[in-house]
């Protein structure tokens, strides 16, 4: 719902400046809670999620406001929830699945994420389809409210992993609750791990090109509202469709073992986003901050010639969306199968993935140039790519980790693509670990 929101291009009753410095709020405070958020996951479990995903609805909220104020605190506040919530959400979503199916669960939460957003972007898109020339209603913003509600209350069905089982018959997990310092120490150890550091670049574009789609290409003054509600629709129904298909290749072993996939998903990726940003360089041209302001300009409307393109245009940047963090996530869960250290993970990359956000909203609001903003985000993505082809270099067949923080009554273990091995005593993990992978392989 959140995503949809932002596409549509409203800021509420508040001022666009508002909407804007609430992003970067949002973006700061989701960073430094992203970083927590793992700890938080991993001493308290998924009971974050609810209250995380409840600072949504008051978000929403403040569009309702006048108060310019009340809209930046809110985008605080919810950068709060949003750590939480997505550190929870990696935890899971990266743990949970054995490792044949990891790409399948990206797939399947993308997709019905996409659904939510793509059920947001067709809201107003009804509501405000007269409305070529307006702002978007209030009664948007309240059944935005309203489903985002229904949502979090939805999280209280949620089991705790200790009693999730895979469908192998392995426990998602044999952890005991962390502590605070614990946590801190492991999360430092991130800032330590070369992977972690060479992805950087990868994480940072995940979410600066959002600025550059939602608030220059279809927020930026060249569309009427119509025409940026249907963009808006396309775009969250083409993410679906990325989602769905790249996960599901990624796991396809026809294509090789996971390294080789490794560097077939990362060629995808490079190759769909240098395709799509070159034709925006192209497109970009028709438009910039002062044109659209100019006394006379004409916005474009649904059936005007050459709305289509930019349509298709706009669609595909939502597939590519939706195989660029695909890519991501499956690469880290190649990494690791522990719930806390896929939490851990994935609290990393948002933590990047924000931080780089809020510096692409700051860019946004002190006029950069349209074009400019473009060949920024082309660069960021292009490098990011490239790099990532060394840690594709490094994905081995299966992932082999040590266990520790075990709860009462179990012994030293490892996990062997995800599988439980007990260490007895008098044996060591190195013994364990080359018995496993002689019958593996």
């Amino acid at each position: 719902m959140f995503n949809a929101l932002n596409g549509i291009g409203g800021g509420g009753r508040s001022s666009t400046d508002a909407a804007n410095n609430a992003n970067t709020a949002l973006s700061v405070t989701f960073t430094v809670c992203s970083l927590i958020g793992a700890p938080a996951y991993n001493i308290f479990g998924n009971r974050i999620i609810i209250p995380a995903a409840l600072a949504y609805v008051l978000y929403v909220g403040s569009y309702l406001s006048t108060s310019d104020e009340f809209t930046i605190a809110t985008g605080a506040i919810l950068g709060i929830g949003a750590g939480f919530l997505w550190t929870a959400q990696a935890g899971i979503m990266m743990s949970y699945p054995a490792e044949e199916d990891k790409g399948k669960a990206f797939s399947m939460f993308w997709m019905i994420f996409n659904l939510g957003a793509t059920l947001g972007a067709a809201i107003p898109l009804g509501n405000d389809w007269s409305n070529a020339k307006g702002t978007v209603n209030n009664s948007t913003y309240i059944a935005f409210m309203v489903v985002m509600a229904f949502g979090a209350s939805m999280a209280i069905a949620l089991l705790p992993a200790s009693k999730v089982i895979r469908k192998d018959g392995t426990a998602v997990s044999s952890h005991k609750f962390s502590n605070w310092r614990r946590e801190a120490i492991e999360v430092f150890k991130l800032f330590k791990d070369w992977r972690m550091l060479i992805l950087i670049p990868l994480f940072a574009g995940s979410n600066w090109f959002y600025t550059y789609q939602f608030q220059v290409y279809n927020g930026g003054g060249y569309f009427n509202l119509r025409a940026r509600g249907l963009n808006n629709l396309l775009y969250w129904l083409f993410q679906i469709i990325g989602g769905g298909f790249f996960g599901w290749l990624l796991d396809q072993g026809f294509l090789g073992d996971r390294r080789r996939r490794a560097y077939i998903g990362n060629t995808i990726v490079f190759v769909v986003l240098v395709a799509l940003w070159t034709g925006c360089i192209f497109i970009q041209r028709r438009f910039d901050r002062d044109s659209v302001h100019a006394p006379g300009f004409q916005e474009m409307d649904v059936y005007d010639s050459g709305y289509a393109g930019m349509a298709i245009e706009y669609a595909f940047f939502g597939l590519a969306d939706a195989i660029y963090q695909g890519f991501i996530y499956w690469l880290l869960g190649t990494m690791t199968n522990d719930s806390e250290r896929c939490a851990r993970y994935g609290g990393f990359y948002k933590t990047i993935q924000n931080a780089a956000n809020a510096i692409a909203s700051q860019v946004d609001a002190t006029k950069t140039p349209y074009d400019v903003e473009l060949y920024v985000v082309f660069a960021l993505n292009g490098v990011g790519l490239l790099l990532s082809y060394v840690v594709c270099a490094t994905v081995t067949t299966v992932t082999v980790e040590e266990i520790d923080n075990l709860a009462d009554g179990h012994n030293a273990e490892v996990s062997v693509g995800g599988k439980i091995q007990t260490i007895e005593d008098g044996s060591s993990a190195e013994n364990t670990l080359s018995v496993k992978l002689d019958e593996k392989h």
